[in-house]
């Protein structure tokens, strides 16, 4: 088995390429992109770094623990909590786990209530994965929450976790999400989310990894690339579902063609504002465009301002006028960039957690892997990569 390749240098390609070659198991990795790290991409506009959209790292996702490189990345950590919006005015909600203050102060916006303190601690608490197949919202409601405070946190706040405001996840990995959260430290890299794949590919031999290849055929035991080279393989591994498509007839069995993705679009600008706080989410349930937002202070009063929205097609005028209408301190608001993701993460679907493996066997030698076999997460990403090399290597 000499001949093996990677299609995708995203977390799961990567992943994959670094257990091989901790093996000394020789591969090749293909991607059509001109640089690592498949959806996760920083752009570097007028001088700063851009995410393409609002990522975070989650730093106690079990599969980290592969690469402790990734530990020593130096990170902007956000606050443990949120500021909302709620009737034109700002409420600051803060972790009672990470902070006292949480407790005693920052612990009240309207519809939130005692009650509903209580369940959040109760819900915290909870050990036992649950066995019911209840979708997040009903789950909440059942639990007792009220229908305020299911709207203004849990919808707000996860819609932009998952990019579905409907939360249509499965419920135990919206209890495993919630918890890490509520744990954990929630972090950007300093110089740009693909830090993360960069510091991963640093495990691997760059001469095994092709980039700006596209592949444009695939038949039983080759790929053809848009160049006309041909490449044979022993295995083929996927990390992509719409690789299927370019699949010869003879091979492909159209399992994926119905696997559909959530999106979201992120705005940055540059602002002159005060008495706005840094490095905490900002969420506005009243607003049909921004999901959430957050500050980085470049100097005193100069600001980059990320803003989020599920709305693919919100205009940069629209954008501005919404932020404005709820920032009445703003000096200078100036655009930098706009990106819209159309398929961000995967939406879930019957293969969530495929197999109980996160990764399928195609056919006998190609194989398919990735967050869309897992969850839709960096963890996903890395845990079917890893279950793959350890499951057929």
């Amino acid at each position: 088995m000499n001949n093996i390749i990677i299609i995708g240098s995203g977390i799961t390609g990567l992943t994959i390429g670094s257990e091989l070659q901790k093996r000394r198991i020789d591969f090749k990795i293909f991607d059509s992109r001109e640089s690592i790290g498949g959806k996760i991409q920083t752009f570097r506009i007028c001088k700063m770094n851009l995410d393409k959209g609002f990522q975070v790292l989650l730093r106690n996702y079990p599969s980290l623990k592969i690469f402790p490189e990734i530990n020593d990345i130096e990170y902007m950590d956000f606050k443990s909590g949120f500021i909302i919006n709620k009737n034109n005015t700002f409420f600051k909600l803060l972790n009672p786990l990470k902070n006292l203050s949480g407790i005693f102060y920052y612990n009240r916006f309207p519809g939130f209530s005692f009650k509903d303190k209580v369940l959040l601690l109760k819900l915290y608490l909870m050990k036992n994965r649950i066995k019911n197949d209840q979708k997040p919202l009903d789950f909440l409601k059942n639990f007792g929450f009220s229908k305020s405070f299911i709207n203004d946190f849990f919808v707000t706040f996860f819609q932009g976790v998952f990019l579905d405001k409907s939360l249509n996840i499965p419920l135990n990995y919206f209890l495993f999400i919630f918890k890490l959260f509520a744990t954990g430290k929630v972090s950007i890299p300093v110089n740009g989310i693909n830090e993360i794949p960069r510091t991963i590919s640093k495990k691997i031999d760059p001469n095994k990894i092709n980039l700006n290849s596209k592949i444009k055929k695939i038949t039983k035991n080759q790929i053809i690339c848009s160049d006309n080279k041909k490449y044979k393989f022993d295995k083929l591994i996927c990390t992509n579902p719409q690789i299927e498509s370019i699949f010869d007839t003879e091979i492909n069995q159209n399992i994926f063609k119905e696997i559909k993705y959530n999106g979201t679009s992120c705005f940055y600008f540059t602002v002159t504002i005060t008495n706005i706080e840094e490095k905490i989410i900002y969420l506005f349930p009243e607003s049909d465009l921004i999901s959430s937002l957050y500050f980085i202070k470049v100097t005193d009063n100069k600001h980059i301002v990320s803003i989020s929205s599920l709305n693919k097609t919100c205009s940069i005028d629209d954008m501005k006028k919404e932020f404005i209408g709820y920032f009445n301190n703003i000096k200078n608001l100036n655009y930098l960039k706009r990106f819209v993701v159309d398929e961000a993460l995967p939406a879930m679907n019957s293969f969530y957690n495929y197999n109980s493996c996160s990764f399928m066997e195609y056919s006998t030698n190609i194989f398919f892997c990735g967050d869309f076999l897992a969850s839709p997460s960096l963890n996903g990403a890395i845990e079917s990569g890893e279950n793959l090399a350890k499951g057929i290597f």
